[in-house]
């Protein structure tokens, strides 16, 4: 309850500081590719999750772009159920895209699905442990132990370097970053 009540705290104060992050720069999203580590690049044919960005988030969409164009496949999140993980289903720029839950815009549902290799992931708030902060669905966090379960994946934030907290609250099930990735640069979780 407490932690409930830490998380929700974060939350409010978070979604503040990515807003202003937001208006102040809108165009950040254009400098990721610029600051997104070598070592994590995608190899060719490499499934890249990334996400449809909503309110303030980061744009995502030039870095995914930039992959594309290094022949990657994308992929973009669509929620089956409540409790389940996310599903990935591939997209490519220009691709039509539905209204989904919660009124994200996802892929057609008779778009293939996907096991990414490195996950994009959207976000509140991180740490520089890669704890990261998101709205409270557990979707990702869900996500992220199915895929680490099943194979090796990357899971990368993508953020506003003013989203960075000295420490986000965390449960025992909440999934950590490997990496975070601003407008300002990159940052291994843990170093």
């Amino acid at each position: 309850m407490l932690m409930q009540w830490r998380k929700q705290r974060a939350r409010a104060a978070a979604l503040k500081r990515r807003a202003a992050a937001h208006a102040g720069d809108p165009e950040a999203g254009r400098r990721l590719a610029d600051h997104f580590p070598d070592c994590l690049w995608p190899k060719l044919h490499s499934v890249v999750a990334g996400y449809y960005a909503v309110r303030s988030e980061i744009d995502p969409a030039p870095l995914m772009e930039t992959f594309w164009c290094e022949q990657a496949r994308l992929a973009l999140p669509c929620v089956t159920a409540p409790d389940a993980p996310l599903e990935f289903r591939a997209w490519a720029p220009g691709d039509a895209l539905e209204t989904g839950a919660y009124s994200i815009a996802c892929p057609q549902p008779r778009a293939p699905v996907l096991t990414p290799d490195l996950v994009l992931v959207p976000l509140l708030a991180f740490d520089h442990m890669g704890r990261r902060l998101g709205y409270g669905g557990g979707y990702y966090d869900r996500t992220i132990a199915a895929l680490r379960a099943a194979g090796d994946v990357q899971v990368v934030g993508l953020a506003y370097s003013a989203q960075r907290l000295t420490r986000v609250p965390s449960a025992a099930h909440d999934m950590r970053l490997d990496w975070i990735v601003t407008e300002h640069g990159a940052l291994k979780a843990g170093a």
